[in-house]
């Protein structure tokens, strides 16, 4: 996809440490503490050429285009900020014409942070198909049910919620219609094993260690509300633990249920029943806005997998790379090592994650339209709710966040004071440890520069 300059028929967009600062939330030590309370946000200008995508703010098709000097003067300012000890690459462009403003540093490869995961949105969407969900069923071979994980992360453990994305599908439904499928057979006792032969590979990234591994579940592709215990934290053997807890819900319903382990179902087993998980589009809604590193990897490998490769890190950085390549995005210098983006071996171009977001923005009910919705919003939703409290910047930025103890980024949309719609993307890296937080402020205080240009 190259970019396009022409004119658009709708404005789209809508609405803590180890290595990392907990990049799952992109947050830090002290941002909850020193919140500001954010008001109403400003009404928006009243679009003026075409029609209005409403998960998007309206803007101003003859408000004026931030000039390039101005802007150039700005990224000047975020470099000498001495908040910043890291290196910028900054790249804007007006959403309406697809026009660049300001290209710096825009072909230099940096690390993203959780800027991959519009790469991971992008291909999940494109690949797997929106409106796809992920299966977790039961099969049955003599007297041994087989929990068969499907890459569904977030079940419930009792019963699932139709309007929940965490939680959509629930074991105890699952032990439901399994127990009725095994009376109907005239099957009271049975040993339960779980098949997670799905993922391969292995469980952690293998930049993501020690400490590290707090910020990730397990990769397993089944797991009852990500294995998280009461505090919050991912707990090992995700897989087992989903097990158990079927296996209790099972005995509930009257059968009589011997525990096993791990083991492959056998090809000749009989499939008993299903649930499914919220469709992709959901997913990934959540994995931006929540910036949910497990969701995001465990989307990488389902696109590993439907493209013929191992369900693995490696293969999902492989499948990744591919499906960028065929929908003609440049790839020079850029490295693919996991989807989440917490892995620092990352490096993305800001001319990369732009041409996502322009491409996101003349979607007009193509795949990737659910990208818009998903980013956060600035005061508002997500790892945004947070930041631009200030009078005039609620709701105005809507975009991806990013942050590793040496990198920060931000890409996504910006209407502007006087309501043009600008698309941009910043990336900072090389950021020396324990200054990663004052970097974020300085990209905060850049972009508001920027909208009141």
């Amino acid at each position: 996809m190259k970019r396009r300059t022409q004119v658009a028929f709708s404005a789209v967009l809508a609405l803590v440490a180890g290595y990392l600062v907990a990049d799952a939330y992109d947050l830090t030590p002290g941002m909850l503490t020193t919140r500001a309370t954010v008001p109403d946000p400003l009404p928006y200008p009243s679009v003026n050429n075409g029609v209005s995508n409403p998960v998007l703010p309206s803007f101003d098709a003859a408000a004026p285009i931030p000039s390039a000097n101005d802007i150039e003067e700005a990224i000047a300012e975020l470099e000498a900020d001495p908040r910043v000890t890291g290196v910028v690459s900054v790249e804007m462009s007006d959403a309406l014409t697809g026009e660049t403003i300001v290209s710096h540093n825009a072909d230099q490869a940096r690390t993203p942070a959780s800027n991959m995961k519009l790469v991971t949105a992008t291909v999940a969407l494109e690949t797997l198909g929106p409106d796809t969900t992920l299966r977790t069923t039961t099969k049955l071979s003599g007297t041994t049910v087989y929990l068969v994980g499907g890459g569904d992360t977030l079940l419930a453990a009792a019963e699932g919620d139709p309007a929940a994305v965490k939680g959509r599908a629930g074991l105890g439904d699952l032990a439901r219609d399994t127990s009725a499928a095994l009376k109907e057979r005239g099957v009271t006792s049975v040993t339960v094993e779980v098949d997670s032969s799905l993922f391969s590979g292995p469980l952690y990234h293998p930049d993501i260690t020690g400490s590290d591994t707090g910020y990730i579940m397990e990769m397993r592709p089944i797991a009852v509300m990500q294995s998280r215990n009461e505090a919050g934290a991912y707990t090992r053997d995700a897989d087992l633990s989903a097990l158990q807890i079927f296996a209790d819900a099972l005995t509930q319903q009257g059968i009589e249920v011997t525990v096993s382990g791990r083991e492959t179902v056998p090809d000749d087993a009989d499939e008993l029943a299903e649930v499914r998980s919220a469709t992709v589009r959901e997913l990934v809604d959540f994995a931006l806005t929540d910036s949910d590193n497990t969701t995001a990897d465990v989307l990488g490998h389902m696109v590993a997998l439907e493209r013929g490769k191992e369900g693995s890190f490696e293969g999902a950085a492989e499948a990744t790379r591919e499906v960028l390549t065929e929908l003609g995005y440049g790839l020079d210098s850029v490295v693919i090592s996991d989807n989440s983006g917490l892995s620092p071996s990352n490096k993305l171009t800001t001319g990369l994650l732009l041409e996502i977001v322009d491409n996101v923005y003349r979607c007009d009910g193509c795949a990737l339209e659910s990208i818009a919705s998903g980013v956060p919003v600035s005061g508002l939703s997500g790892t945004l709710d947070d930041r631009y409290g200030g009078e005039d910047m609620g709701a105005r930025i809507h975009a991806k966040t990013g942050t590793l103890t040496t990198a920060a980024s931000l890409s996504g949309f910006l209407l502007t004071t006087d309501g043009r719609l600008l698309e941009f993307s910043v990336l900072i890296d090389q950021v020396e440890e324990g200054t990663v937080t004052q970097a974020r402020l300085a990209i905060d205080d850049f972009m508001t520069s920027v909208a009141r240009l």
